[in-house]
């Protein structure tokens, strides 16, 4: 699209030159940090220098180098470099340094390892315009580049190196705080939110000392991430990492020396998992923050929400059948089996962000069979999968924030059924369409390939509606830490009412969602490694 317009940003490193189109303001590929290429991998982000004149901010910044296996709309067409601390700012164009709007930063999804805010799905344009607010998108070091755990005994400069891409995310949240204003935004009234990796990333950041003071609120979207690589988990992947590229192990400057090309390469070798299909989540989440004794010192949600968390008004959820895009709903399985242990047995790689004791979901399996009569065999399949990881951990993550008192937090879980899939799922990341205001997009959940074929699937226009409603709960949460809209009251969640919003076709407030079964998630023992852990158990992971 032409720009009718550019308009000039002065920020304290310099003045950027941002085009204005169909009243939206758009200032991309901003640099909020160095090059972290060559001898400043693994280290921690430094500050962008200054620079004289006016720098143009029109284009995409570079992504960080990956292996991105998600649909094209999800998918960043723009350069992969090392060099890639990077953001892109989106303003309605009445914006100015007095307008003092909401800011909405986004996080985006791909476990760690793949994704980009320059992916076209993820324009905040709409968002900016229809909410009248600030979006940010953030690219930052991921997979190999943000979260090598290099060990104790190396030199101390790279202690924080399995987590420089969460300190990545904290320079750009400092960097909101300095400009953001400039483009109309409130630097006292940041949202951060998050899907997938994102939510993980959202959940990590309410646990890190050096993040806090930089976001108000925070929104967890179908990646409620409790617990974290241990450092003895890291230090294995680190190994591998070595021994893969016949290195020395703790040569750190020969790290720093392998082409980053060569790097995606081996962590595309070193990985089963593809995004789609029965090679299962588990290693698409090797890379993500790990318990370093440096940023992070402990589990950040294992024994109650962070402490910073308890000043934070947070929305957590997810979504029906998130499991349904790995799954693929079960495909291959006889429809008729109704057994407890085959079903059990099918769900293991698709367990989500959790790794459990796997003879525990035989138990669990009967429990469903029972109270859920009327599943078919792949219905029992996707939601026990997407209930023992995605809703379990969300369920958790609610509990632990009530329960700590301060700022409320509010659960939902999206039920709207995409026309994909036969018109029967609510699969991972259904609700992203709705917080970035896009009716009409091409390819990703909506099941058709034009408006005439989309409004014949949905001719009551339900998915309008549900979007609306997320939309405006998303933005009434943005401006005053309540999602409660004209349309929707939502009580914040406590342990006593489990208050939760659903939205689908019929959105309401509901108790207590599948409480017949929720003791018995919670109660699922996570992680392998676990003094009850049998060898068979460890075999099965």
């Amino acid at each position: 699209m032409t720009p009718e317009a550019f308009r000039i940003a002065n920020t304290a490193n310099g003045k950027l030159r941002g085009a204005v189109s169909g009243g939206v303001v758009s200032y991309k590929g901003v640099r909020y940090g160095s090059s972290t290429s060559g001898g400043s991998r693994f280290l921690p982000p430094v500050p962008v220098e200054g620079w004289s004149g006016v720098r143009d901010a029109l284009e995409l910044g570079s992504q960080c180098p990956q292996f991105n296996p998600d649909f094209p709309i999800w998918v960043d067409s723009s350069a992969a470099d090392e060099d890639c601390l990077v953001l892109n700012v989106w303003a309605p164009a009445h914006a100015d340094p007095a307008s003092r709007l909401p800011v909405m930063v986004w996080l985006h999804g791909g476990a760690y390892v793949f994704g980009s805010a320059g992916a076209p799905f993820y324009d905040g344009g709409n968002m900016a315009l229809r909410g009248d607010v600030i979006v940010v998108g953030i690219n930052h070091r991921l997979n190999i580049f943000g979260y090598t755990y290099l060990g104790d005994g190396v030199d101390e400069r790279f202690a924080a190196a399995g987590n420089v891409g969460q300190l990545d995310i904290v320079a750009a949240l400092r960097w909101v705080r300095e400009n953001i204003g400039e483009f109309g935004g409130d630097p006292d009234n940041v949202t951060i939110f998050g899907q997938s990796g994102g939510g993980g990333k959202v959940s990590t950041l309410l646990a890190m000392d050096d993040a806090r003071d930089l976001f108000h609120k925070a929104i967890v979207q179908s990646g409620s991430l409790l617990e974290i690589n241990s450092s003895e988990e890291a230090a294995r992947l680190t190994f591998d990492l070595y021994r893969a590229l016949g290195l020395r192990e703790g040569d750190v400057e020969a790290l720093q020396s392998v082409p980053a090309q060569l790097f995606v390469s081996v962590m595309r070798r070193l990985s089963t998992a593809t995004l789609f299909g029965a090679d299962g989540l588990l290693s698409l989440m090797q890379y993500q923050p790990v318990v370093d004794g440096v940023v992070f010192r402990d589990q950040p949600w294992r024994d109650g929400a962070p402490a910073h968390a308890r000043e934070i008004p947070v929305i957590v959820g997810s979504n029906l059948d998130e499991t349904v895009v790995w799954s693929e709903g079960g495909a291959g399985a006889d429809p008729d089996v109704r057994d407890a242990r085959t079903i059990a047995q099918a769900s293991i790689p698709f367990v989500g962000i959790n790794r459990v004791v796997p003879s525990e979901l035989v138990p669990l399996a009967e429990r469903y069979l029972e109270v859920m009569p009327d599943l078919s065999h792949e219905e029992l399949l996707v939601r026990l999968s997407t209930d023992v990881g995605f809703w379990g951990n969300a369920v958790r993550q609610c509990e632990l924030k009530a329960d700590q008192g301060g700022a409320p937090v509010f659960s939902y879980e999206c039920q709207w059924r995409t026309p994909c899939f036969g018109g029967m799922w609510a699969p991972h990341g259904i609700e992203l369409p709705f917080e970035f205001d896009r009716p009409v997009y091409e390819g990703a959940w909506d099941g058709a390939d034009s408006e005439a074929a989309r409004a014949a699937a949905d001719p009551e226009g339900l998915r309008l509606q549900v979007g609306s409603e997320v939309f405006d709960a998303w933005m009434a949460f943005a401006r005053t830490g309540d999602p409660s809209t004209p349309a929707l009251a939502w009580p914040r969640y406590d342990s006593t009412t489990r208050a939760s919003m659903v939205f689908d076709g019929d959105s309401r407030v509901v108790r207590d969602i599948r409480g017949e079964v929720r003791e018995r998630v919670a109660a699922l023992t996570l992680w392998p490694g676990h003094p009850g852990t049998s060898a068979a158990d460890e075999d099965a992971w």
